[in-house]
């Protein structure tokens, strides 16, 4: 399973969560940046209904960023994998000055994608998307966030996973769609697309505008 783009996986999840949006639920596409806002803005479009972004990161090990030992949501919860800390012989100040830098980022972040801020998810359906999980942790954190803010049902949808995922995703979300649910040992979510270049703020920030002139963005 290959996709060509991100906007492409939208479509294709649009289709997957089709049968799972209802009106009375007011549903909502919150988008993890900034890989998942082509994915969230197509299945917006698609679905007609609305998105908007909630940031959260990573939380990297100090040798090597990309590899993740948790994440940190816009309330500064951390959701961490306990294991890999211990394994890494992470010490909790380190822990706690990584996810110091990291809500700091989120907040430069808030200033250049949500300057309004966040939309009101009281009671409804919060549709969390991204590019894909490997870990997962940050679509763990956006979806906590997504719970303390008061949504009566989470979904956590993606393109592509590890096999799993799903497992990793019991009691952290109402439901868990991955579209492409893959096996391979060495998993990494840009094997499945053919154009997975990282977006830069200038392309997330054409997203969001395309999004607001369409009427498919909150607040």
């Amino acid at each position: 399973m290959i996709f060509e783009t991100r906007e492409e996986a939208g479509r294709v999840l649009a289709r997957d969560l089709k049968d799972k949006v209802f009106p009375e639920e007011k549903p909502i596409v919150l988008a993890i940046p900034r890989g998942g806002i082509p994915v969230a803005y197509s299945i917006a479009k698609e679905l007609r209904i609305p998105m908007s972004v909630v940031v959260v990161r990573k939380l990297g090990l100090p040798w090597n960023e990309e590899a993740g030992f948790g994440a940190i949501d816009p309330d500064g919860s951390t959701y961490l994998d306990e294991d890999l800390i211990s394994y890494a012989k992470l010490d909790p100040r380190t822990v706690r000055e990584i996810a110091r830098r990291e809500l700091e980022e989120i907040r430069e972040r808030e200033k250049k994608y949500m300057p309004e801020g966040y939309p009101d998810l009281r009671e409804r359906t919060a549709i969390v998307v991204d590019d894909g999980v490997a870990t997962g942790y940050t679509a763990m954190a956006a979806a906590g966030f997504a719970k303390k803010r008061g949504a009566g049902k989470v979904i956590v949808a993606v393109p592509v996973c590890p096999k799993d995922a799903h497992r990793r995703f019991s009691g952290r979300a109402d439901e868990f769609l991955c579209h492409h649910a893959s096996g391979e040992f060495s998993f990494a979510v840009g094997m499945f697309y053919r154009d997975f270049h990282q977006l830069t703020d200038e392309e997330t920030l054409e997203y969001i505008r395309r999004a607001k002139e369409e009427g498919l963005f909150e607040p």
